[in-house]
């Protein structure tokens, strides 16, 4: 397989992750071939731009090799190379898929809603359900929000917080967070199951990760490998979103070859099912 690995000049997109990734395509370099590339090496040399800045190159412009190759970075990084090479936008979100929203799962209020469905008042978290790492928000949310979130902008220059309109949002319910974990589930099988945040003494509940785990691989569009993350609260076990196998935490430090499979699994996902988010509620 052939990778693209981000290192950008002056800081790599996580320096633990590139190691762990770089040594491993060194260590099986016999089946494995990479490079590395970072942001500034998608955009056009001219001087123009588009409605978001400096243009992206097109892939009649950059080596004919990237189109079958395999991105490995932080997310804006991997969504250059999806836009160029294969014209899509982003990887839609996961969140809990819709398999797997029941109660003994989610232990909380839990709600994928349209802009409009949002909350003024009470104390909710919520974040954006379509794409990644976008915005959250946990607390009051009387005190957070404001109207003008809600409109349009009337300026190119405004780069204020607005709410996409085109976008789901989660609002749930705040429950207390004991501990959590994050499962790494490689082609489809349990890899390891490490902690990183709360009490050591708290392990999560092996059954139902199991059962989420097998119901969540029975379904047609679920990708191969993944992270489901669980949260240990009063109620016990409960999910709290899942992720492709793309930009990815490596709280573990035990990975062998399987992980670089892990990635292919997660690139053939986003090209090939990419499953836009759909609405629920509990409330």
């Amino acid at each position: 397989m052939f990778f693209v690995v981000q290192k950008e000049d002056k800081l790599n997109y996580n320096d633990v992750e590139f190691a762990i990734i770089t040594d491993l395509l060194k260590a099986y370099r016999g089946s494995h071939e990479y490079i590395t590339m970072k942001h500034e090496d998608f955009y056009s040399n001219e001087d123009s731009f588009d409605d978001f800045g400096i243009k992206l190159k097109k892939a009649d412009e950059m080596d004919p090799r990237l189109k079958k190759a395999i991105p490995i970075g932080e997310i804006s990084f991997v969504e250059k190379f999806l836009k160029i090479f294969h014209g899509i936008e982003f990887e839609n979100a996961i969140e809990i898929p819709p398999c797997l929203r029941q109660m003994k799962y989610l232990k909380r209020k839990y709600s994928i809603v349209p802009v409009w469905e949002i909350p003024r008042k009470g104390s909710y978290f919520i974040k954006d359900a379509t794409r990644q790492k976008i915005f959250s928000y946990k607390g009051d949310l009387e005190t957070f929000l404001f109207d003008e979130m809600f409109e349009e902008r009337t300026s190119e220059f405004d780069n204020s917080f607005r709410f996409d309109y085109e976008h789901l949002y989660q609002v749930s319910e705040i429950v207390e967070v004991l501990a959590e974990y994050r499962v790494y589930v490689l082609g489809g099988q349990v890899e390891a199951i490490t902690q990183f945040a709360g009490n050591s003494f708290l392990f999560p509940d092996v059954e139902l990760i199991k059962e989420a785990v097998a119901t969540f691989n029975s379904q047609p569009d679920s990708p191969r490998s993944y992270s489901l993350d669980v949260m240990i609260t009063p109620d016990g076990t409960a999910i709290t979103e899942i992720h492709n196998f793309m930009c990815l935490g490596l709280y573990n430090v035990n990975w062998n070859e399987k992980l670089l499979y892990a990635y292919k699994d997660g690139w053939d996902y986003v090209l090939n099912k990419n499953v836009p988010q759909t609405e629920y509620s509990n409330f």
